[in-house]
């Protein structure tokens, strides 16, 4: 009985404490740290494959983790590009403006895009800062399938699927990084727009401040996965 009451704090503690630290450990070196979050994914997504929940969750984050590597590997700096994503991310702000971030990236991606405008007619060089607003776009599509995850799952699989904590942790962690990205695209318009060359924080903080959202995202995975898993084995 007393290892009944204790053993999820217990748990918590240590597995929080071990994915900070993993977390801390692999700053700097992006190829294990993304090796140790798929395999955190797949383990969670194996031992909870009973779970449509978090089967669906963890399916989600793969699918956005694999579309964010292949926009790494083949996003060229042209303005085929450039039209292709940001109209991209104005549809997606469009259709999902039932969500308020949604609502405000609208705002944000037409005041970007009249900018970029701007620097073209002047023949401007201007800084690359499509790859942030693709990850903008990423995100905000991964708000919304985390969003409609229940539905989704109940039409197309015919299986009956509830919402969970890690659904809304996930969904807020999201929204965080697209804050994040647009904050780093705003200090760019102010630096090339306004000639403020120093203003950097948000350009040397942005890999502290992804590795730490997706550390919480993968020790959040694990621990909401556990917590739901618990019982069925302390029962069995």
């Amino acid at each position: 009985m007393l290892v009944r009451a204790y053993l999820p704090k217990i748990m918590t503690a240590l597995f929080g404490g071990l994915f900070i630290a993993a977390g801390i450990l692999t700053f700097g070196n992006a190829l294990l740290f993304d090796r140790l979050f798929i395999g955190i994914l797949l383990f969670t997504g194996f031992v909870c494959r009973k779970d449509i929940n978090v089967i669906g969750i963890v399916l989600i984050i793969l699918i956005q983790h694999i579309l964010e590597e292949l926009a790494w590997l083949y996003l060229t700096n042209n303005e085929f590009v450039k039209v292709f994503i940001y109209c991209s991310c104005l549809y997606l702000a469009y259709r999902l403006r039932h969500d308020h971030v949604a609502k405000f990236i609208l705002f944000f991606i037409l005041l970007v895009s009249g900018t970029e405008l701007y620097w073209a007619l002047k023949d401007y060089s201007a800084p690359q800062i499509y790859w942030h607003m693709s990850l903008i776009g990423l995100n905000l599509l991964v708000r919304n399938l985390i969003f409609s995850r229940v539905s989704m799952t109940e039409y197309y699989l015919k299986r009956t699927a509830t919402s969970i904590n890690l659904d809304w942790i996930i969904y807020r962690l999201y929204g965080l990084s697209i804050i994040i990205q647009c904050a780093i695209v705003t200090e760019y318009l102010i630096r090339h727009l306004g000639g403020f060359e120093n203003l950097l924080f948000f350009y040397y903080s942005n890999a502290y401040f992804m590795h730490g959202i997706t550390t919480l995202a993968i020790w959040a995975i694990f621990n909401e996965s556990y917590k739901l898993l618990l019982p069925k084995l302390l029962k069995a």
